[in-house]
């Protein structure tokens, strides 16, 4: 599978650089530099790993925010599948021959409660049986496409899951920065 990735120019990256190197030599916060998080949760909608078609998507890119086909990338977070009548979401580790950070959380919390992800506990090695109206967080792979190396964070209310058409619906607020835990819709983290 040959997976297409878009390089950032390294002209780009020595400007954004040496532009967080002024801000921090002056003395100044970097916190103009984060995005908030999004006010309004989006909704998103996979199909089922082991029956679904393969153009519809049935994993999710926490770093990216968006439904992805896993027969044309392997950066994805989480995906998926019912089992034994039951649908769940699945971390990459367990279905891939890798080691990644990315995991997920069920939460006891309503989801406009939930306003910071903690940084550790998430489940990466097992499935995660899921429900209408369960809360669960999730915590990317470590993201290697920008300057800084880290995790983006997300929580998500699974709205729907259809056993019929093997789909489940859910939706879900991330938080752009690399590395921020925030989740509070309109906020951010400081740097």
């Amino acid at each position: 599978m040959r997976v297409n990735r878009v390089q950032t120019p390294p002209t780009q990256v020595l400007g954004v650089v040496i532009l967080l190197l002024v801000a921090v030599a002056c003395g100044k916060s970097l916190n103009a530099f984060l995005l908030t998080v999004p006010l309004t949760p989006s909704e998103a909608t996979l199909n089922d790993f082991t029956t679904g078609a393969l153009q519809d998507p049935s994993a999710f890119d926490v770093v990216g925010g968006q439904t992805v086909r896993v027969d044309q990338t392997n950066q994805w977070d989480f995906l998926f599948r019912v089992a034994n009548g039951v649908g769940e979401f699945v971390p990459f580790s367990v279905l891939a021959d890798s080691v990644t950070e990315a995991g997920l959380i069920r939460s006891s919390d309503a989801f406009e409660g939930i306003l910071e992800a903690p940084r550790d506990g998430y489940e990466g090695d097992n499935a995660i049986p899921i429900a209408e109206g369960d809360v669960i967080l999730a915590r990317s792979r470590r993201n290697r496409t920008q300057i800084l190396i880290c995790n983006q964070f997300l929580k998500l209310e699974v709205l729907d899951i259809d056993l019929v058409a093997r789909t489940v619906t859910f939706r879900y607020l991330r938080n752009p920065n690399c590395g921020d835990t925030v989740l509070a819709p309109g906020e951010h983290g400081s740097l």
